[in-house]
């Protein structure tokens, strides 16, 4: 059976114009399998020069790109919630506004999705790169490719790339749909997606590559983070998904990692928790 999509994407006033123009690129011109909807949420009111990237970027596209504009900024988590209601495909594809898409993401996701329709949702890995995706040494965060692996690490780590899942819709909305939790809501949600027996993949292969050179790191450190992993330690516990000194365990080594130098922090991704 061969399925729609849908892409979502939320654009922000602080996103960089030649970041957003790249994106935007790679998620429709460079596609071998191009997506049948765009869907880009303005989370807030934008600068001119974003404004001039995605009207020049619509023309042409006017039946297949849809902007949603926000009056205020809501945050991701709400941001994708509305987006993702306004999508009309049987798949939501992620993408951040500032990451670049391979040219065989879709065809591979939809290939997938299409010959695995029990599978509700799939990630790929990702590569990240500072300045270009062409650099040699990128580093490459790979998760667990089957679903008893995914819920496995989900006890104690992020088990998916939330920019390279494709979702399906109709589990999504099962789930909830997407919930503010400061930078954890994607986390939130597969967590929810197992709780609710949905069943989760990933395709290890990088069709993703994200930037890093922009705060990605230092934004690993944001202690409102802490409060965030509480309520997803809660949520496991309350689950039965966890015994009680695992959710404390997890809280010590967030506290911990979040309180450590970002050079040290940095060696610990580049030795421990990333491939190259």
């Amino acid at each position: 059976m061969v399925y729609n999509y849908s892409v979502l994407m939320s654009v922000y006033k602080n996103d960089s114009p030649e970041f957003l123009k790249t994106a935007l690129e790679s998620v429709y011109e460079h596609q071998t399998r191009k997506p049948n909807e765009i869907v880009v949420v303005f989370d807030g009111p934008l600068t001119a020069s974003l404004y001039n990237v995605l009207r020049t970027y619509r023309k042409g596209k006017e039946t297949i790109v849809k902007y949603i504009p926000l009056k205020k900024n809501h945050g991701l988590g709400n941001a994708l919630r509305i987006g993702a209601k306004m999508c009309h495909g049987d798949y939501i594809l992620r993408m951040d506004s500032d990451d670049i898409s391979d040219p065989i993401r879709f065809e591979t996701q939809m290939n997938y999705v299409e010959t695995h329709p029990e599978v509700d949702c799939v990630g790929t890995d990702i590569a990240e790169f500072n300045y270009s995706a062409d650099e040699i040494n990128k580093r490459v965060r790979s998760c667990p490719p089957d679903h008893e692996s995914i819920v496995k690490m989900g006890k104690t780590r992020n088990p998916m790339n939330h920019v390279s899942v494709c979702i399906k819709k109709t589990a999504l909305e099962k789930c909830g749909g997407y919930k503010t939790l400061l930078l954890l809501e994607d986390y939130y949600l597969w967590l929810r997606m197992i709780a609710n027996n949905c069943i989760l993949a990933n395709i290890n292969k990088s069709l993703v590559y994200v930037r890093v050179g922009n705060g990605f790191d230092y934004k690993r450190g944001a202690k409102d983070r802490i409060t965030g992993w509480w309520v997803l330690q809660r949520f496991m516990l309350s689950n039965k998904m966890i015994p009680l000194h695992q959710a404390i365990m997890n809280m010590l080594y967030i506290n911990a990692f979040i309180r450590m130098p970002a050079r040290l922090k940095n060696l610990i991704y580049k030795v421990f928790l990333r491939n190259h």
